[in-house]
């Protein structure tokens, strides 16, 4: 009764934050992934290495700001203009923090394997090409004979074109689900913990150090004030905070059927709430698409993806040494 209070919890809490992501710019690796990868980059243990967790999911923080003229533009800030953050870290724990931050970076980190050059699929990127190959399996699923989720849409007179994005979005969740799962499964059965943590002791210099990044800059672009783009930066990141608490909370639960539950039901809100949002649409999504969408994105990650993940630890190490990009160890803490 009370893990399921706890998910129930959790799911309302967190379909926000995944809708605003998965509505964004581009898709990459999930949160557990960027937490998992910041945790083998830099520091092994400690504060310090909480703070590269913290550091390497918040690039995506202003997706929360979903519909705002200027979410692409902070999107693209935090993702290609990332040394403005690594420029303004002087301490020792910032400079923790920052160094996580510029891992996930869109020119030579994470996302880069993730969604424009990949390894083993270069050119697309890993999470594009499985996703790929997924929406089609989407619309074509059939159960007893009827393609439901393409009887669905065209009953709603989807052009075929608006379908396919649709089940393109889903499959893109899904995927990202499915790779964070394996982590938890197969890497590190703490990191939904670990990003509970990160998040929930992330240190208060977080918002100022955004602000002094980014504020002056999105208060020109977008004709604020930069007090008031310092609120909207702090608030946006109190947010994102709170949901990257509950995301790893949903992995904390103890088996994986019952995180597999939880990212059924996210992905059934996510599509209820794009279907509602986007095309006024109020009935449910057909749930065994759901179901199927988890079920053969966990397919396709399985053989290759923790490989993926390990050049992608070489890749972006290497890229970060080579840009001068340092952490703060332990030893030099204060």
């Amino acid at each position: 009764m009370r893990n399921k209070l706890i998910l129930k919890v959790a799911l309302i809490s967190t379909v926000t934050i995944l809708i605003a992501l998965i509505s964004s710019t581009a898709l990459a690796w999930g949160p557990a992934t960027h937490t998992w990868l910041a945790k083998k980059l830099g520091n092994k243990y400690g504060p310090l290495n909480l703070q590269e967790m913290y550091g390497a999911v918040l690039p995506d923080v202003f997706n929360l700001m979903f519909g705002d003229p200027h979410q692409e533009y902070l999107w693209n800030e935090t993702h290609y203009n990332f040394w403005k953050v690594v420029d303004e870290a002087r301490c020792c724990r910032s400079r923790a923090f920052a160094y996580g931050f510029a891992s996930h970076n869109e020119l030579f980190g994470a996302d880069c394997t993730a969604h424009l050059d990949s390894f083993t699929y270069p050119g697309d990127g890993y999470v594009i090409k499985k996703s790929k190959e997924l929406a089609p399996m989407l619309l074509d699923y059939e159960v007893e004979g009827v393609k439901i989720l393409k009887e669905f849409l065209d009953f709603y007179e989807f052009s075929d074109e608006e379908a396919y994005n649709l089940a393109l979005r889903l499959a893109n969740s899904n995927v990202e689900f499915a790779v964070d799962l394996r982590v938890r499964q197969d890497l590190d059965r703490l990191v939904g913990l670990q990003m509970l943590w990160a998040a929930k002791y992330r240190s208060l210099f977080v918002p100022f150090l955004l602000c002094k990044a980014y504020a002056q800059d999105y208060a020109d672009e977008a004709g604020k004030t930069v007090l008031e783009a310092c609120a909207i930066i702090a608030t946006v990141e109190g947010e994102f905070k709170r949901y990257m608490e509950q995301y790893g909370a949903i992995l904390t639960l103890p088996t994986k059927e019952q995180i597999e539950e939880a990212m059924v039901e996210l992905g059934v809100e996510l599509a209820r709430t794009i279907l509602f949002k986007e095309y006024g649409i109020t009935d449910e999504p057909p749930r065994e698409v759901m179901e199927y969408c988890l079920t053969r994105a966990g397919q396709l990650v399985e053989g290759d993806c923790l490989d993926e993940l390990q050049h992608t630890i070489i890749h972006v190490e290497e890229q970060l040494e080579l840009n001068g990009i340092e952490t703060c160890y332990w030893y030099w803490y204060w």
